[in-house]
């Protein structure tokens, strides 16, 4: 083999594997847009738990939650046979007829009509996203600089400090007392290696025992050794 038949072959195979790999991004970009409403509940709900420092369990708790939307559709659908088929393909002619341009009555219809089913599903996307990137910036796997770890921790614990606030101090949100006897303290801020929940928690027997309070000047340690 000649050295012009071997760069011909390594130009002809690196074209090749561009070639598959732009394929395969504009294949996902094209689901992405034929699947708009579930793309769009799985940004939200990334977005949502971005902004507001949630968790991943958040997100999957609020996906389990939603399972409730498929049987009670499907509920409502059994007292309408009839009109099923003609409800279940309505988005198809208002999307044939739309595109590239879709009403926003057409779309909002159609929105809502696969809503029992892609919320759920996109809730659970929007999770694995949120628990990959979240790993991903902690083993180093994303971020353009070094230090992107630390300025996504940093970031992060500024706004589950801020929600964990804004349960506090929301009327109601956190009870006097919890299940099983439990002490409700505030709003969970993060927590490694343990179950999350929302609100902060200690049994009764944990008060007995020696425990070590850090916070700054003026953060309520006082307040909360005498709640305890």
């Amino acid at each position: 083999m000649s050295v012009w038949s071997w760069l011909k072959l390594t130009v002809c195979l690196w074209l090749l594997r561009k070639v598959v790999k732009a394929a395969g991004w504009l294949l996902a970009f094209a689901v992405v847009i034929a699947a708009w409403p579930l793309t769009l509940v799985t940004a939200a709900g990334y977005v949502l738990a971005w902004r507001r420092g949630w968790p991943p369990a958040k997100l999957r708790r609020a996906a389990v939650w939603s399972l409730v939307m498929p049987p009670v559709w499907l509920a409502a659908a059994a007292l309408r046979v009839h009109e099923l088929r003609a409800e279940a393909l309505a988005p198809v002619p208002a999307w044939e007829h739309g595109w590239p341009y879709p009403a926003a009555l057409a779309a909002a219809r159609e929105f809502l009509l696969f809503a029992p089913a892609t919320v759920p599903a996109g809730l659970a996307l929007a999770a694995g996203a949120w628990a990959w990137r979240n790993y991903a910036i902690t083993t180093g796997l994303g971020g353009i600089t070094a230090s992107a770890p630390i300025t996504f921790d940093r970031k992060q614990w500024k706004r589950q400090v801020r929600t964990a606030k804004g349960l506090t101090e929301a009327p109601g949100a956190v009870p006097l007392l919890a299940r099983g006897g439990k002490i409700p303290v505030g709003g969970t801020i993060r927590t490694i290696g343990h179950h999350w929940d929302p609100v902060f928690a200690l049994p009764a027997s944990a008060c007995a025992r020696h425990m070590v309070i850090v916070g700054a000047t003026g953060s309520g340690k006082t307040n909360l050794m005498i709640w305890l």
